[in-house]
């Protein structure tokens, strides 16, 4: 068995866990039987890609217009595309420690088993931030469940690294900052890197509002990455710095609006004028029939350039593979089959 298909069986032991009625006790008993598998849960090596390299990244244009509203020291960054699967905050720290063995479930069974055991920390800290820990746990325990803020804060001590969480200021609210701070792990770990996150959507704002009651939530997050910087010397031997320039894509990820749930928060009084004078002109934007006409046109493009993206990559994953991972996804595209043919058999009766 893989190192990727431990961490898949380990998931789904966590996943059925929750669903008990002392769902508590059961994953607290899991996660201490894990603990002990010494051959696969060592701690993980962090060394973060800190550069945008257009041989192996895309931006992502949707998170790039929500990094624009963002604090003004993060704006040169570049958001890179990332799957919107649900895991999306997991394949961010994929893609940043660029290990190919690294998976979204190792993730998660990590940053279970760190909010576990260190759950009373956790709960004393961000609690009155991010709600009741026990519950997030349990959340976390499903695959491809949508992260919040206690994984940010949990991923900084599994990955022994400081994480910038970058929050759009989109309907401004007067606790933002707990959104846009920078997370440390826990004592006595000390921070190696410090990377940055962004909490986005696979939506653009006029679309997510149209579909959200005028209102503006996340469900996506994506790294971010520094440009790539070319350096060379002039006649003077002056270092000339020049940006690079960075490919770009319209994507469109999936057809669904799906809410991370994060904090309510008091909106400031004059923030709150200018976002509901925000939201009515986006409001009478949105509800134009041309404005539809032309979003609905805008959505089957990015659509129809999202499924072109996706073909590419598997062709080229399909390509690099390993025997090792071709030889997993073989095995796990019969288990899809079987699942299938047992749900069809279950339909006919």
């Amino acid at each position: 068995m893989t190192r990727s298909q431990k961490f898949g069986r380990l998931l789904q032991v966590l996943e059925r866990c929750s669903e008990s009625i002392v769902y508590h006790d059961e994953i607290v008993n899991a996660v201490q039987r894990i603990r002990r598998m010494d051959s696969i849960m060592s701690p993980l090596e962090f060394r973060p890609y800190g550069v945008f390299d257009d041989r192996i990244h895309v931006v992502d244009l949707i998170a790039k217009e929500y990094l624009e509203k963002a604090s003004a020291d993060v704006q040169h960054l570049i958001p890179v595309d990332v799957d919107a699967d649900g895991n999306c905050l997991y394949h961010s720290v994929i893609l940043l420690m660029n290990d190919p063995t690294l998976t979204a479930s190792e993730l998660r069974v990590r940053t279970i088993t760190e909010l576990v055991i260190n759950e009373a920390f956790y709960s004393n800290m961000y609690t009155h931030r991010a709600g009741l820990i026990d519950i997030t746990i349990k959340a976390i325990c499903k695959n491809r469940t949508y992260s919040r803020l206690y994984e940010i804060c949990a991923l900084c001590s599994v990955l022994k690294c400081n994480i910038r969480s970058v929050y759009p200021e989109i309907d401004f609210r007067a606790d933002m900052a707990v959104m846009n701070s920078i997370y440390t792990p826990i004592t006595p770990i000390i921070a190696n890197y410090e990377v940055a996150i962004l909490w986005s959507s696979v939506w653009k704002e006029m679309h997510v509002r149209a579909a959200n009651n005028n209102v503006w939530s996340p469900n996506h997050f994506v790294p971010l990455l520094a440009p790539n910087q070319q350096y060379d010397f002039d006649h003077n031997n002056q270092l000339l710095l020049s940006n690079a320039k960075t490919p770009e894509k319209k994507t469109f990820k999936n057809n669904a609006v799906a809410q991370i749930r994060i904090p309510e928060f008091e909106s400031s009084p004059n923030r709150r004028v200018r976002s509901d004078i925000n939201i009515e002109n986006e409001h009478n934007k949105a509800t134009s029939p041309i404005a539809i006409e032309q979003a609905q046109a805008n959505i089957e493009e990015e659509h129809e350039n999202r499924l072109s993206l996706l073909r590419e990559r598997a062709r080229l994953r399909r390509v690099n593979q390993t025997e090792e991972q071709r030889q997993d996804r073989l095995a796990k595209d019969r288990e899809r089959a079987r699942s299938r043919r047992r749900n069809e058999t279950d339909n006919q009766y």
